[in-house]
């Protein structure tokens, strides 16, 4: 089995700096880590506060490429208060039945 997450959110007007700059140390950390059969992509929608983050992996079935580092722990850990809409997350199991973009020998 595979693994996609989405999470999406509402940042408060004055958060929203911060939650790009928090973000951005999880996907620099990402980068220098390299996870084989992994993509993760933050998405700031047009209102200018609420982000929607999409995770795979082709590979199995767990997220602890970005959710196992330290750094996604400073993102998670006050993430409630910077919120005005609390973050939904969807996790599915999934087997990728065929894709534009994906490799199941990596990405």
């Amino acid at each position: 089995m595979q693994r996609v997450t989405i999470v999406r959110y509402k940042a408060k007007p004055e958060t929203v700096a911060t939650n790009e700059q928090l973000s951005r140390a999880v996907f620099d950390r990402v980068r220098r880590d390299r996870p084989q059969g992994v993509a993760y992509g933050l998405f700031k929608e047009t209102d200018g506060q609420s982000f929607i983050h999409i995770f795979v992996n082709v590979l199995e079935d767990t997220s602890d490429a970005v959710t196992g580092l330290p750094e996604f722990d400073a993102f998670q850990a006050d993430i409630g208060a910077r919120c005005l809409i609390p973050p939904d997350v969807t996790r599915e199991s999934v087997e990728l039945v065929d894709s534009y973009g994906f490799s199941t020998s990596g990405l």
